[in-house]
């Protein structure tokens, strides 16, 4: 897709018009129940969660790369990017790494992590929860995870912010300035890969693993290792750190629901993952058509047309849950694309659901009647991904 037609999520109509808003819910289920879809500027406005989940499923689908590389990288991500059988074989192989019997053994590194996060502000009485708690945690987590340096965080943070919440109000200077982001974190990784490879002592982190693996029967090329680690350095930073701000957020404007959580921690999973619905931290995504497909009843997106799939509608969508727009921990096992779902459904989504159990079991451990600002005061941010700007909160000191 050439650069004429091509176009960004984050600089779409209904996304720049919900930018600021503090609780878009209402918005998004109105568009579900009544508009279902809708072109804007070219592009299909998928908002239903059917039609969504089917879209996401279907074979003629192609995800991020349909138009080809973003994010300031001209080459595809891996996995994000590529689609077919290339897609298949390096889930195959990224899958297991990121599996849940590889994340279990971590649970002990993030509890104590966390732990150490809030003991340096318990004693306060008050801490902006956002810095000094969601960013910290999962991002420190997955560096140490993937065997990236620790000390090298706010490098890693700089590039993030500058691929997914890029300056620009064009998407030409997006684009650019993404690109500036992108060549920094290449540079490093070539350097820093050609340092992994000259050690001898064996190590069991995610670049050591891969360094070790084969695909096709050979070792995996340089330019593969900087697009599979290029994508691991912002979605592993960003999007739980996100989740995190908004689950916390939440919790702090409903303290009956907290407190239940705090008599009772079984309810924890499914308060996540029902909160993860409310708030959908990602609220989109983009797929492209290779050829028509009818989603029903008059439907039909041709072949080579663009789609923005609003997940943070098809959350909500009245045609599918029952009260969307109410909170329910109760409400049982459902379908929720707070990760995404069919071929391109988040890689890491065993690992932020462990590091958003730990955190929310820690916090209500340590500050169990944290408060925060009134709903009007909180700054949120829906572009990119769904987050709680600035997150002060208060409580009893500890």
């Amino acid at each position: 897709m050439d650069q004429a037609t091509k176009f960004d999520p984050r600089r779409a109509p209904l996304t720049l018009h919900v930018k600021s808003m503090v609780s878009p819910q209402a918005l998004f289920s109105e568009k579900a129940g009544t508009v279902r879809a809708e072109k804007s500027n070219g592009v299909w406005n998928l908002y239903r969660h059917d039609d969504i989940i089917k879209i996401n499923r279907h074979p003629a689908i192609l995800g991020n790369g349909g138009q080809g590389g973003s994010f300031g990288n001209d080459n595809p991500l891996i996995p994000l990017e590529i689609d077919g059988e290339d897609h298949k074989k390096w889930r195959k192989l990224l899958d297991p790494i990121f599996g849940p019997k590889q994340m279990f053994p971590l649970e002990a590194q993030i509890r104590q992590l966390a732990g150490e996060l809030i003991d340096k502000f318990a004693p306060r009485g008050e801490a902006e929860l956002s810095e000094d708690f969601c960013v910290p945690l999962p991002s420190l987590t997955f560096l140490r995870l993937v065997g990236a340096p620790v000390a090298d965080l706010d490098f890693f943070l700089d590039f993030k912010q500058g691929v997914i919440h890029p300056e620009g109000d064009t998407v030409e200077e997006m684009d650019a300035n993404m690109a500036v982001a992108g060549a920094k974190l290449l540079e490093y990784f070539v350097k820093f890969l050609a340092e992994r490879r000259a050690e001898t002592e064996q190590k069991d982190d995610v670049i050591a693993v891969l360094l070790r693996s084969e695909v096709d029967g050979e070792p995996i090329a340089e330019l593969d290792l900087l697009n599979i680690m290029f994508l691991l350095m912002f979605a592993g930073l960003d999007t739980v750190t996100s989740s995190l701000s908004c689950l916390f957020a939440w919790l702090g404007q409903h303290p009956d629901e907290r407190d239940r959580l705090v008599a009772d921690r079984s309810l924890l999973p499914a308060a996540i993952e029902e909160i993860l619905r409310y708030e959908s931290p990602v609220p989109s995504g983009q797929r492209h058509a290779t050829e028509d497909i009818d989603l029903g009843d008059g439907l039909v997106i041709k072949a080579g047309e663009a789609i923005h799939a609003f997940w943070a509608a098809a959350n909500v969508d009245p045609t599918h849950y029952d009260d969307p727009l109410t909170v329910d921990f109760g409400r049982g096992r459902q379908s929720h694309i707070a990760f995404a779902s069919g071929t391109h459904r988040c890689l890491g989504s065993h690992l932020a659901r462990m590091e958003l159990r730990i955190a929310l079991d820690e916090i209500l451990t340590r500050i169990p009647d944290y408060t925060v600002p009134a709903v009007e005061d909180l700054v949120y941010d829906n572009v990119s991904v769904r987050a709680v700007t600035r997150l002060p909160i208060t409580f009893t000191p500890s």
